[in-house]
């Protein structure tokens, strides 16, 4: 049985046992996946806010195109951490990531002024871009390869976007030359390193990325946690803001989301490009507020209301816009 999957099981027995006051259930969520129960390891993104969705189920995207690109870097793994480069120089393009939410700048930590008088502390929000592909004029995805802030070949081929770290806020690939109409990425990680237990992994597939998922097992694609005040000083968020929206898929499935981010731009034959993308979150409270019924995913115990916005989000995805290019 796949080690992850193992672990998973015990973990969920463990949960079982304790929400009927079992005394052996901290015994069994030590037990599972080894180090889980002596470095927390299965707690970093449960964020105290409970459990996610069990077995997450509905309309899944699996990351098309360029899926399967650049897993020759171990062979055999399916979850390389060391990729071969499809480029070893040529230019390279630089996507800035802005938070914004009605038009304005979503500053992180701070109160952001809402149409209503009250106002949102974004507290979290993080999430994984990974199998990025640049859109041809022939229609043809050309996937590219994800770049660390030095160049390199980023381990896994994966992007963490921190909105706590600045260092993050930056997507580079490397590109060839060209006219493109826009580009593509899953939001999240594919279904190979999904699947892998957190401690057999390094950056930014770790614990210390607060987007493991101790309920369900795998990792989080996208996590948001945020504080409303509203006008008169009251907490109760209104209609279609979500206080917490945690988005993942399933370790027997591929269930990463892709988003599409149309806008013409020239990559040059040397040099580097910038051209940046907002991060639009008025388009992520919708789809995790959206009226989708996300019942087969809601599974007893392991159901929650974080869990289950990111489920709406995730299905709703394909209709939304949440990066834009900017002009």
């Amino acid at each position: 049985m796949n080690l992850r999957l193992r672990a998973v099981l015990s973990l969920g027995m463990a949960v079982i046992a304790g929400s009927f006051g079992c005394s052996s259930a901290q015994a069994d969520a030590d037990s599972a996946g080894g180090a889980a129960g002596s470095s927390g390891a299965y707690l970093a993104g449960a964020s105290n806010l409970g459990g996610g969705a069990s077995n997450l189920g509905g309309g899944a995207s699996a990351g098309g195109g360029g899926a399967g690109a650049g897993t020759a870097g171990v062979p055999g793994s399916a979850c390389p951490e060391q990729l071969v480069p499809r480029l070893t120089d040529g230019p390279v393009l630089s996507l800035p990531l802005a938070l914004v939410m009605a038009g304005k700048p979503f500053v992180f930590g701070e109160p952001n002024a809402r149409a209503d008088g009250g106002s949102l502390v974004p507290l979290n929000l993080r999430f994984y871009i990974s199998e990025v592909q640049l859109l041809q004029s022939s229609g043809e995805p050309l996937a590219v390869d994800v770049l660390t802030a030095g160049g390199a070949p980023a381990p896994y081929g994966v992007h963490l976007f921190n909105a706590e770290d600045d260092a993050s806020s930056t997507l580079r690939v490397r590109a060839p030359a060209g006219d493109y109409t826009g580009l593509s990425f899953a939001l999240g990680i594919k279904l190979g390193c999904n699947q892998q237990l957190p401690s057999s992994l390094g950056d930014p597939l770790t614990d210390v990325s607060q987007m493991t998922w101790p309920h369900t097992g795998g990792f989080l694609f996208l996590r948001y946690e945020g504080r409303y005040t509203a006008a008169d000083g009251g907490s109760t968020e209104p209609a279609g803001l979500p206080p917490a929206v945690h988005m993942g898929g399933d370790i027997t499935k591929e269930m990463v989301p892709r988003v599409t981010v149309s806008g013409a731009f020239s990559v040059p034959a040397s040099g580097s490009l910038e051209k940046g993308i907002d991060v639009v979150m008025d388009e992520v409270f919708a789809g995790a507020t959206a009226d989708i019924d996300v019942s087969d995913s809601a599974v007893g115990l392991l159901s929650t209301p974080e869990s289950i916005a990111g489920e709406r989000l995730r299905r709703d995805l394909p209709k939304l816009h949440p990066f834009v290019l900017q002009p």
